[in-house]
């Protein structure tokens, strides 16, 4: 299992799912689709689809994200 194979199983980009977990460790729903300038709904369809995976499936795409936004930061 890699990270791309899971976004698009729950039909999630690489950007906005990485957008979408930083922001929403932050903050609640509504002020995660302003920061990310998204609807509502887009926010809620990104929660359900991180619901509906498998805890390794989360772990995954958590991590991998967040260490690629990391290192990304870091080279800036």
């Amino acid at each position: 299992m890699d990270t791309q194979t899971v976004l698009e199983e729950y039909g999630l980009t690489r950007e906005t799912a990485t957008q979408y977990i930083d922001a929403i460790t932050r903050s609640n729903q509504t002020q995660t689709a302003e920061e990310l300038n998204v609807s509502r709904d887009t926010i809620n369809r990104y929660k359900k689809s991180f619901q509906k995976m498998s805890a390794q499936e989360r772990l995954l795409l958590i991590s991998t994200l967040t260490q690629e936004k990391l290192l990304d930061q870091a080279t800036k």
